[in-house]
């Protein structure tokens, strides 16, 4: 993985680490919820963003579900607590689906959380920003 992000990266581009987390199914993933413990979501769904991580990955994508009723670029203990602090991610969180982000996405992803769309999204709602 981590030659991988370099090469992406040492080309100009940005490397996008994605879908964290717990992005388990894509039936309902939009309204599913998911319920883990510490132990599990570090020995098995963490790992990979801690590689992407450790390789200088330059953004997240943040998943579809929810993580405990909160969508996951909203989910506080997933990205300030683990993903920010506890691996050091100093790149920038995105989003693709804009009924997932809400005010309280600005307290945790503030000024680099850039919502993606296809380009008539983009013209009709702008590129937003948290």
């Amino acid at each position: 993985m981590a030659e991988t992000i370099q090469g992406i990266q040492s080309r100009g581009v940005i490397a996008c680490a994605k879908h964290y987390i717990l992005n388990e199914q894509e039936h309902y993933r939009n309204s599913i919820s998911v319920k883990i413990d510490d132990r599990t979501l570090h020995e098995l769904y963490l790992w990979p963003f801690a590689d992407a991580v450790r390789a200088g990955v330059g953004s997240v994508m943040c998943s579809y579900n929810k993580i405990e009723g909160l969508y996951s670029c909203e989910n506080n203990w997933t990205t300030n607590y683990i993903l920010k602090n506890e691996l050091n991610f100093q790149g920038f969180g995105k989003y693709w689906e804009p009924s997932h982000v809400t005010m309280y996405s600005s307290l945790i992803w503030p000024l680099s959380c850039i919502r993606l769309g296809s380009a008539k999204d983009n013209a009709r709602l702008g590129t937003q920003r948290a």
